[in-house]
């Protein structure tokens, strides 16, 4: 706040007529008449200046200086003290010298009733009382008084703390001046970023023609509140007095967000049961409400049930939960079973949905493959047999895959105490039988049959390795043989060794 200061102009005109003086000191301010003298020059001073000024604006006095006695005066001077905080900007006419803070006006001659006039710009530096004098011999004087004001610009907001995503802020932006001058040509500027603008509101500035000391007025602004985490709004008032303020508000936006994951196993074999872990979070900072889950499984998958009720549609293969809300950082998860009955890739996929337009998608995508798997045993149909004579031999092979076995390749190593029997389609390479490929349906089994002959008494280990042609691996089984002899010998077969050759020993 300012206070009215008073600017004090005291001015003393001075005539010098040819070497005599006219008037005397002290007489009468402002206007000066002789009646006894009509032929003496009399001079009077009248000042005009505003009423009031501003704080840092230029004021403008005039000084009219009028001859109104019955003669003319010479060589006028008008000696004027310039006073300190209040520098002289211009002068008309200009000055004929300033000394020591005085500036001294030669106005010359002024014939009987002429008016001359002194303007003077002023502008006050600081507030408190300035006095501007001026001396001669002749003595007349004026007095102005002028208030010296400022006005003083603030501006404040209110607008709520925290909003829903998507409501509209309302602001409420308030101007005042509590300083002792008037404000003019006040602006209100708003800024808010360009994605929450619903209309002008939002953009436009507003205009004052003046703001009285005292006074002030609101004005509404509004905003989408659609930005992520806050909305920042900046309002800025100004003045032609280049006074600037500003204030600032942030509104918090509180929002739901839906999340929904699904996991589940990558590979899965045909016929095989398998489970799918359905989750939906909120990581936002506002309740979700009104959640609608749903997962579409493919018709590969058959869905035998889930850990959370669910609608389900069968023609459609489609499951639905409903979630009345989910509060920020709360989860929900649930599981649901399957078997896989198609082969190929498989994707289920669950959607979330929910109020304000919150929505979430989640899938996993499942291989189902079908391979063959083999499965062999080595039978021993004759048993304990003398040294000599031939032992009967079947392998049984199954396949227990899920996919036909197109190529399955078997073949026999005998150890050195046996010796293969022919058999048609077999090819015999020294302890090695081959066999000719055959091929399994799925869940088929077949018996393949093959013969040998005893020559040493004990007991002899029979490899068979298998495998078809979806792998490379071999698998392998064995099987045994026991031949006896009268002879006090015993002879007892180690496991075979196919890497090297290793003569059976003989325990005595």
């Amino acid at each position: 706040m300012i206070d009215a200061n008073v600017l004090r102009l005291g001015l003393f005109v001075s005539t010098l007529l040819f070497g005599s003086m006219v008037g005397a000191q002290g007489e009468t301010p402002r206007e000066t008449a002789s009646v006894n003298n009509r032929l003496a020059p009399m001079l009077s001073v009248q000042t005009t200046a505003p009423n009031e000024i501003n704080l840092g604006k230029v004021a403008t006095y005039t000084l009219a200086v009028k001859n109104i006695g019955g003669a003319s005066a010479e060589v006028v001077v008008v000696q004027v003290a310039l006073p300190p905080g209040a520098p002289l900007v211009d002068a008309s006419p200009k000055p004929g010298a300033v000394e020591d803070g005085v500036a001294r006006f030669n106005l010359g001659k002024i014939a009987a009733r002429e008016e001359r006039n002194i303007r003077l710009q002023f502008k006050p530096e600081k507030t408190g009382p300035i006095q501007l004098k001026a001396r001669t011999s002749f003595a007349t004087q004026s007095d102005t008084n002028i208030h010296v004001r400022q006005a003083n610009l603030e501006i404040r907001c209110s607008a709520p703390l925290e909003v829903r995503y998507g409501e509209c802020v309302e602001y409420e932006v308030t101007v005042s001046n509590s300083g002792d001058g008037v404000s003019r040509n006040v602006i209100i500027r708003p800024d808010l970023p360009s994605e929450t603008h619903i209309d002008e509101s939002s953009s436009s500035p507003c205009s004052l023609e003046q703001l009285a000391p005292g006074e002030s007025q609101v004005f509404c602004f509004c905003g989408n509140a659609v930005s992520e985490g806050s909305l920042k709004a900046i309002f800025t008032a100004t003045d032609d007095m280049d006074q600037k303020v500003s204030t600032e508000w942030a509104v918090k936006i509180n929002r739901p967000l839906l999340s929904v994951a699904l996991a589940g196993p990558s590979v899965r074999y045909l016929h095989r049961n398998g489970e799918y872990v359905v989750k939906v979070t909120n990581p936002g900072d506002a309740p979700a409400t009104d959640i609608k889950v749903v997962m579409a499984v493919p018709f590969g998958l058959k869905i035998l049930g889930t850990s959370k009720e669910a609608v389900c549609n069968k023609s459609r293969n489609i499951l639905t939960w409903q979630l009345p809300q989910l509060t920020p950082g709360a989860e929900e998860f649930w599981s649901v079973y399957t078997r896989a009955d198609e082969e190929g890739r498989q994707v289920p996929q669950v959607t979330a949905t929910g109020e304000e337009g919150l929505s979430s998608v989640g899938q996993v995508a499942t291989d189902v493959v079908i391979r063959p798997q083999l499965f062999a045993t080595v039978i021993n149909r004759s048993g304990p047999v003398e040294v000599g004579e031939t032992v009967h031999f079947s392998v049984i092979v199954t396949n227990h895959g899920t996919r036909h076995a197109d190529i399955v390749v078997l073949g026999v190593d005998l150890p050195d105490g046996l010796e293969a029997k022919p058999i048609d389609g077999v090819k015999v390479t020294g302890q090695h039988l081959q066999f000719p490929p055959v091929s399994l349906a799925i869940g088929q089994r077949k018996e393949i049959k093959f013969k040998a002959v005893g020559h040493q008494h004990g007991e002899h280990v029979v490899r068979v390795t298998y495998g078809d042609n979806s792998s490379h691996a071999k698998l392998a089984v064995e099987g045994e043989a026991f031949f006896y002899s009268d002879n006090k010998a015993t002879y007892v077969a180690e496991k075979p060794d196919f890497r090297e050759d290793k003569a059976p020993r003989l325990l005595k």
